[in-house]
């Protein structure tokens, strides 16, 4: 195996239960985009038995059928849109779907009464983020109309759009105060049985009032803080960070040892040539799989416990980087991509700095092809 990703069951069990521990709250664990990228099989496998999950969120009705297939208990809820045939058959399944318009609603009301099955649907509240959700009065409209046929209101939500760029969090507040002004105005009794969520992992870490009845988390129960300005925002508010521990560790092997004289090019485009004498090794990764193009010739890797640059261009299913400092370098050794070994690490932050991008999308693009392994 020239390639494979690491899921460290016990970091991620240690996540959740903090997130658990600080709430007090259920869970919704956001499991869409194969699980973050850390695989979604392996990563229901590790959490369906932990009865302080309550949901999972994903994105797609594949993901909810992968999740059913391993766990029968836990409730399911669809974030992401969905057209008519796959509507029909997350109703069929009894998967909590979103609504995010009054055209959206009719649809599922539609397909419910055909199937004569009531669909349990989440509204969401569009409160600054200009992606799907209605407008707050239409909602409240909604709520206290006569309501739709085979339509259960099953809960409310929104989601922040500037709550973890920045250390000034005025924009999110007016979020919160636009939800709660919602929920102000639904009558009583359909409130009372709504389930209302707006956390995410900023949010949780950082604000209690927005805990509502349940907390959704994603990236920090895989171990990752959701920007410098959230762990800035949290020590400031809390004096010591919060124990959170990665779960991927992305491992290849050494194709080939090269040796290269000074002034030979590596690579793609020449971008890079030797100063000097060099032993270059082949790693089988490249941008397919995810190990971003933008990392040629700027980042790390790790080899026989010590750090090695990588040189040149990153190919589609290979990159270089030159170990002429690491003693014995040969064909078959072990190589991190991402993780920890002796005194080193590369983390995903450090990939994602050097890439121009963050975290959440470094690990969401690692190729869900690649085998994950529970470890």
């Amino acid at each position: 195996m020239k390639s494979y990703i690491e899921i460290n069951a016990a970091n991620l069990v240690h996540n959740l239960k903090l997130f658990r521990d600080h709430t007090k709250k259920k869970i919704m664990f956001v499991v869409k985009a194969h699980a973050y990228g850390h695989g979604l099989k392996e990563v229901i496998t590790i959490t369906k038995d932990l009865t302080f999950i309550d949901y999972y969120a994903v994105d797609s009705l594949d993901e909810a059928l992968t999740i059913r297939k391993i766990d029968r208990k836990k409730k399911i809820l669809v974030i992401g849109w969905a057209d008519g045939e796959e509507l029909k058959e997350m109703i069929t399944h009894r998967f909590e779907i979103i609504i995010p318009s009054i055209d959206h609603l009719k649809v599922v009301s539609e397909i419910a009464r055909k199937l004569q099955i009531h669909a349990h649907c989440h509204f969401k509240v569009e409160t600054g983020t200009s992606r799907l959700g209605m407008k707050p009065d239409e909602l409240v409209d909604l709520f206290n109309g006569s309501g739709y046929e085979h339509i259960d209101f099953t809960g409310v939500y929104s989601h922040f759009a500037n709550i973890e760029d920045t250390t000034d969090h005025t924009f999110a507040r007016g979020q919160l105060r636009i939800f709660n002004d919602v929920i102000a105005q639904i009558d009583s009794k359909i409130n009372a049985r709504l389930l209302k969520h707006f956390s995410c992992s900023a949010s949780t870490l950082l604000f209690p009032e927005t805990y509502f009845d349940i907390v959704r988390v994603g990236i920090s129960a895989y171990g990752f803080w959701p920007s410098r300005e959230t762990y800035i925002s949290y020590i400031e508010k809390n004096k010591h960070p919060i124990a959170l521990k990665p779960v991927l560790s992305w491992v290849a092997k050494v194709a080939q040892v090269k040796h290269r004289k000074q002034g030979e090019y590596i690579g793609y485009g020449l971008t890079y040539r030797t100063f000097s004498d060099a032993r270059v090794a082949v790693i089988p990764v490249g941008y397919y799989d995810g190990y971003d193009r933008k990392l040629s010739n700027i980042a790390n890797i790790i080899i026989r416990g010590v750090k090695a640059p990588v040189r040149g261009r990153v190919c589609m299913n290979m990159f270089m980087a030159e170990v002429t400092h690491i003693k014995d370098v040969g064909e078959g050794d072990r190589v991190l991509l991402i993780g920890e070994e002796g005194d080193e690490k590369i983390g995903v932050d450090y990939l994602a700095d050097l890439a121009g991008t963050i975290n959440y999308e470094m690990v969401s693009r690692i190729n869900p092809l690649l085998p994950r392994k529970i470890v």
